[in-house]
């Protein structure tokens, strides 16, 4: 029997909303729920920021929270400059502040454990807390180590060459990850 929602938590998810912001040059799709002090949750690899979803009905009891999807990702634009950590720091900066938060709690997932990370490098005055899961910092503790091993092949796949092997396939290429 599937577990039962309660009001509660229906009350908090019903007041997820989805919204747009343009910030340096990027346009940042992101949910926003709950009130109280922010916290920002930032999505892995091949994830939106609908990973965050039943989190967000949890946490928006307490909490603003604010779960963008980081550029090219989900409903956000594709930036003509790339995606370094350095760059989507300070998009999800520019979000909060823009949204008016100056102190924010931050948690990366993944790839945005980087970006989590690139944040509070840059505006450290800025961060309560923060939290970082489930993949590894790159010049952090024995990261070369983990960026070559055989099973993470995927992390060197990019260029030219990858991307026109995966062009127009790009469903199965991600559902080898995803299953």
């Amino acid at each position: 029997m599937p577990a039962r929602k309660t009001s509660r938590s229906l009350k908090s998810a019903a007041a997820t909303e989805s919204r747009f912001a343009n910030v340096n040059g990027v346009r940042l799709h992101y949910l926003v729920a709950g009130k109280g002090d922010p916290v920002v949750l930032l999505h892995g690899y091949a994830q939106t920021s609908h990973m965050w979803r039943p989190l967000m009905a949890k946490l928006a009891d307490t909490h603003t929270v604010i779960a963008p999807d980081l550029r090219g990702a989900g409903q956000s634009s594709t930036p003509p400059d790339g995606y370094t950590k350095t760059a989507m720091a300070q998009d999800i900066h520019a979000l909060t502040s823009k949204l008016g938060y100056q102190h924010n709690q931050i948690v990366g997932h993944d790839i945005g454990l980087m970006v989590a990370y690139a944040y509070a490098a840059q505006y450290p005055s800025e961060v309560d807390r923060i939290a970082l899961m489930d993949a590894f910092l790159p010049g952090i503790g024995n990261w070369r180590d983990v960026w070559l091993m055989r099973d993470l092949w995927h992390f060197h796949f990019y260029g030219k060459t990858p991307l026109a092997l995966v062009r127009g396939r790009e469903r199965i290429y991600f559902e080898h990850f995803l299953e």
